[in-house]
């Protein structure tokens, strides 16, 4: 498919950007080309790892979340605020910053609540969560310029170096020593000449161009009942993707 329809072949192949999943490490050692790991990913662990320092107070958070999802809660907390409860995904640390801080919204109309004094968190839990949320914040921000297309390798390693400024234990999964092929090659000795690259600058640090790419033709496909013909399917994809190289003036212009 990628000769007939791209003019490409495996060797136009030099490396791959990815998580450390066993498919991708397989893939790139069948194709022979070096594994950058996601910047994103090692992010998204990094902040795991962070929670789990945090995981008494925030399930206290959750369970609160989940009580005011009750119907007699959520009718109470609608006369107060069209504030809504969040609740956290173990998939995803960013919904857990979108929980504590929707709490923080929520606690000036929820402290004073008899049916809720035995959920909410203490006082002393408080202050650590707003701690916390504040951490989050700063995560949030390297975690969102991450996902920018002119951010660099060489952006990525200086904002890793600034977390783990803040955060020693960061340097796990953010250390420059931290590397997905680091133990294929120790494991596997090789007499293949050292690769060099000369435009660094053209490695993608994450994949997040990919897994947006993926989403996008995941919601084209489902709303089009699987209808659309493939090269048409391709072509939809093909302009929203790119849909800030034109305008409604360019296609009445080819029109």
């Amino acid at each position: 498919m990628l000769a007939r329809d791209y003019g490409k072949t495996i060797e136009n192949c030099l490396f791959l950007v990815g998580d450390n999943c066993s498919t991708n490490r397989r893939l790139a050692t069948l194709l022979g080309v070096p594994l950058v790991g996601c910047a994103s990913h090692r992010l998204n662990l990094a902040a795991q790892n962070l929670l789990e320092d945090f995981k008494d107070e925030l399930d206290q958070v959750k369970k609160l979340m989940i009580k005011l999802k009750g119907l007699n809660q959520s009718a109470k907390l609608r006369f107060k605020t069209k504030l809504r409860p969040v609740l956290s995904q173990a998939t995803r640390w960013s919904s857990t910053l979108c929980m504590v801080n929707r709490y923080m919204k929520l606690l000036e109309f929820i402290q004073d609540d008899d049916d809720l004094a035995e959920y909410l968190p203490p006082p002393s839990a408080n202050r650590t969560l707003r701690k916390l949320l504040e951490d989050l914040k700063k995560i949030e921000s390297v975690s969102k310029e991450l996902q920018s297309e002119s951010v660099s390798i060489a952006d990525v390693r200086c904002y890793f170096d600034a977390l783990i400024a803040l955060w020693p234990g960061f340097a796990t999964y953010l250390g420059k020593i931290y590397c997905f092929y680091t133990g294929v090659k120790k494991r596997r000795k090789t007499t293949a000449p050292r690769t060099v690259y000369t435009l660094l600058q053209a490695i993608p640090p994450t994949s997040n161009t990919v897994e947006r790419f993926f989403s996008v033709a995941k919601a084209t496909l489902g709303l089009q009942l699987h209808l659309l013909q493939p090269a048409t399917l391709e072509m939809v994809l093909f302009l929203r993707v790119n849909n800030a190289l034109w305008d409604a003036n360019a296609v009445n212009a080819c029109c």
